[in-house]
Formats: structure tokens, sequence, C-alpha cells
């Protein structure tokens, strides 16, 4: 009789156990009425205080934001109608200036209120989705100084020497660039550079010719070109965010 108390008593508290065990979520499975996720840096680390935004995109001007805690996380209590997309950004100074960073969600698919999960990382670099939503990286406009004669911009080799850390506090490469070919979306862009301060030079390479070429921004004047150009993106101008205009001349 004691030893089937006994065995009744322990499966009582294996019943308990695993009750208790039901009532914690699982982190890789939606929690019904909740929108939950985590953000980490480019090196894998949780980021705290990112924001997040959840959009209801069945009933207007019914954005909720949320922010992720010490541990990178985050969750968010979702109203009783519609479907949700997710989204999230950082602010980040580097050389006295702020540029505002799209972070890169782990998938972007909107999900209902039976709740959805998703998690987001820092990347300097890599497509955002399909070639028309563009890249991470910075991108900068390549253009012929009105004097140049140089019409093939494709045969133009850049090398960028990076100056100091990137935004995200990391060292950065040596970067050899050219524009993408006619025809193309990228034609007449340097695209995907992780942003940072670099130093720039430029060779224009056909038919076994070499010629350095000088660098300015748009509108300088063919005085202030130089064979050795220090590039820094702008967190906003007319041809986008973090991004950069040049001219060239021989």
């Amino acid at each position: 009789m004691k030893r089937f108390h006994i065995i009744t008593f322990c499966l009582i508290l294996s019943a308990l156990f695993q009750s208790c065990d039901s009532k914690n979520p699982d982190p890789h499975v939606a929690e019904e009425g909740f929108a939950t996720g985590k953000v980490v840096d480019t090196q894998g680390n949780p980021m705290s205080g990112v924001e997040v935004v959840v959009d209801n995109t069945m009933i207007y001007n019914s954005t909720l934001v949320v922010f992720t805690d010490a541990n990178g996380q985050y969750k968010v209590k979702l109203p009783r109608v519609g479907t949700f997309v997710t989204s999230a950004s950082i602010k980040r100074k580097l050389n006295d200036k702020t540029y505002t960073l799209d972070l890169h969600p782990e998938q972007d698919e909107a999900f209902s209120i039976d709740g959805g999960i998703r998690n987001f990382q820092w990347k300097l670099s890599g497509p955002r989705g399909s070639e028309y939503q563009g890249y991470y990286g910075c991108s900068v406009s390549i253009n012929k100084f009105i004097l140049s004669e140089i019409y093939d911009v494709e045969n133009i080799e850049f090398t960028l020497v990076p100056i100091g850390k990137l935004i995200d506090g990391t060292s950065g490469k040596t970067l050899k660039l050219k524009s993408g070919k006619p025809h193309t979306n990228e034609y007449g862009y340097l695209v995907d550079i992780p942003l940072g301060r670099y130093q720039l030079s430029a060779v224009y390479k056909k038919d076994g010719r070499s010629v350095p070429l000088r660098i300015g921004k748009q509108f300088d004047e063919i005085e202030d070109f130089k064979t050795d150009f220090q590039l820094d993106f702008e967190p906003e101008n007319i041809w986008g965010n973090n991004s950069a205009i040049i001219q060239y001349s021989e």
C-alpha cells in the first residue's frame, strides 16, 4: 500500500510539472494575440531600445510601437481584428551625421490575430528582398564632369579604403567596385557599401590603358577634384537616404 501511494504521488508531481511547462510559451511558436520577436546586431548580439512598429493593414492609423528590452526581445498585444506587418529601425551617429537604418526581418509576411514571431537583424550590406527594394548598404551616384571625355562609366574601377570604424563599430575592408552594366538599374551607381567613411580613388581601365581619375562632389568646381577623395554618405539627399553623389574627370 505504501508503495502504491509513493507511485501515485510521483505521477501527480509529474502531471503538475507538465502542466506548468505547458504554460511557458515556446519562443519558436507564435503566441495567440501577440506579436513577439528578438532584435540582434550585426554580430548576433541582442539590441535593447530598438523601435519595432506593428502596423494593422486593415484599420487605418492603428500602428503599435514597442521597444526591445535588455535581452533584445519585444512583445505587444494585438487588437482583436486585423492583419499585421512589422518593421524595425535604429538611429546611429557617425562623424557628426545621424543615420536612420532599417533592420532586416527574418520574415516579412503578414500575420493574423493568431499571433506572429518577427525577428530582426542589423545588416550593413546585402539585398533587402527583390532587386527593386535595393540593399542595406549605401550607394554612390557616379556622374561625368561636363568636360570629361569618358562616357563608359562601367570601365571605371573605384577603390574604397575605410577610414576609421564602420557605423556598427567594426573594422571595414578595402573594396574594389564598378558601376552596374548599361541598361540595368545599377548602371551609374556603386551599391551596397557598408556605412562608414572611405578614401576613394578611381582608375579608368580600357584597351590596356589605366588612367587615374579625379573625384569631386556633385557641382564642385574642377579645381576641387582630387585623386584621393574622402567619401562620406549623406543621411538624406535627392538620390535617396544614406547615399553620396560624385563626379569624375581626367
